[in-house]
């Protein structure tokens, strides 16, 4: 491990001097190399699939690691869009001349070397290694075991495609299952400068517990919907469908709902009927049990602190929008949290006092991803406030520094 990241460093002091267009023509033809290879790469993710299968990973669990044709795409794509959007490194802004004549300005600079920890999701693969170079990062990328074969065969597309213009060591897979290795690397401060985890609950306390370096925690989704008394009837039922169960398994899905005890009249049997044809489990208060006509699971305490990545809703009624805040600030994870009302004042008043990394106004919460914002792909979603607040895109893969030109200027 300690070569590993010795050659990352080593790595990242050419990629400070790297050119646009060099950086550009790496990410056009890492593109066009996972199109070419989609074959091997579906190849690949079948072993994977197949071993969970065997193992009897979930369903939510094993749709994240899965790779289709279409998501291969996708994939592809997101690098295109990293490829095309504008510099984030080596560039130069906030420029002014003080009194004195010196011309002061600030540089955009890569942080150097990232470790990226992560779990399932072999895409994360692709899109952090085209992050990087867009960034002229070095990445350091662990995967979980149950992606070995998808995350090999990508680092090599990788490695293949970078080795003729910058060090293959640029970006690193590494394949081994062991969590000693981890704790290695995470004692290898002299040579990463961050470290992200994304996934658990246990993995990413695990990495702030031995972490000798800064860490950049994507931590849970546990996330909220709060239905107003304001709320459009027919426009709640779609969000809270689409939240919920576009795809159960990642961590932008919500996991609770509240609703306003005036709403529960025209919502809750509607919502459950719906819910229910789309094979949701129904976790519920006594108030929202009574107003859907149905027999539900009744919530219990520990629902409002769980994290499913599963079909899987509990829902509060709540008496008025303080209590849903209220309800927000105890349980949140300053992932994602939604408001659904027709009502501004409310809007605002949720906007100004709940504290999340994306605030969602009548909007899905599926919403909070790299790529739907902009960003082309993510390194993760940072449930922290340093470095970032929220899906971490090339730009948040970078700090900045002081430049000063003079003219033999001496301070007085």
């Amino acid at each position: 491990m300690q070569k590993t990241a010795k050659k990352s460093k080593e790595a990242s002091k050419s990629l400070m001097s790297l050119s646009h267009a060099t950086r550009k023509t790496i990410l056009l033809e890492l593109a066009k190399n996972i199109l070419t290879q989609k074959n091997g790469i579906i190849a690949a993710n079948t072993r994977d699939l197949e071993q969970a299968q065997a193992s009897g990973l979930n369903q939510a669990m094993t749709d994240r690691l899965r790779l289709d044709e279409p998501r291969i795409t996708a994939m592809a794509q997101g690098v295109l869009s990293i490829a095309e959007q504008e510099e984030v490194v080596n560039v130069f802004h906030d420029e002014f001349v003080d009194k004195k004549g010196l011309k002061i300005k600030k540089h955009s600079i890569p942080l150097g070397v990232i470790l990226m920890i992560f779990e399932s999701r072999p895409n994360v693969v692709i899109d952090c290694a085209a992050l990087a170079i867009k960034s002229s990062n070095a990445i350091i990328l662990k995967g979980g075991k149950e992606a070995r074969h998808s995350n090999e065969f990508l680092g090599n597309i990788i490695q293949q495609t970078i080795e003729k213009y910058i060090p293959k060591e640029s970006v690193q897979v590494i394949n081994s299952d062991g969590r000693e290795q981890v704790k290695e690397l995470l004692e290898l401060n002299q040579y990463i400068d961050v470290v992200v985890p994304r996934g658990g609950e246990q993995l990413v306390e695990f990495v702030h517990k031995n972490a000798k370096m800064p860490v950049i925690a994507h931590f849970k989704g546990l996330c909220h919907m709060y239905l107003d008394k304001a709320a459009n009837v027919e426009k709640a039922l779609e969000l809270v469908i689409n939240s919920k169960t576009h795809r159960v398994g990642v961590c932008n899905a919500i996991e609770t709902l509240l609703v306003h005890r005036d709403l529960l009249p025209q919502i809750a049997q509607k919502l459950t009927q719906e819910l229910q044809k789309r094979g949701t489990e129904l976790r519920v208060d006594r108030a929202f049990m009574e107003a859907s006509h149905a027999e539900l699971i009744a919530a219990k305490s520990e629902d409002w602190d769980t994290e499913y990545l599963d079909n899987i809703l509990s829902i509060k009624t709540v008496a008025s929008i303080d209590e849903a805040i209220s309800h927000i600030d105890q349980h949140g994870s300053y992932h994602t949290e939604c408001i659904v009302s027709a009502d501004n004042k409310a809007c605002d008043q949720f906007l100004s006092s709940v504290d999340a990394s994306c605030i969602m106004i009548n909007a899905s919460s599926r919403f909070n991803d790299g790529g739907q914002l902009g960003l082309g792909a993510e390194l993760g979603i940072s449930t922290t406030k340093f470095h970032a607040y929220g899906p971490m895109g090339a730009a948040q893969m970078t700090t900045t520094r002081y430049v000063v030109v003079g003219d033999g200027h001496l301070r007085s």
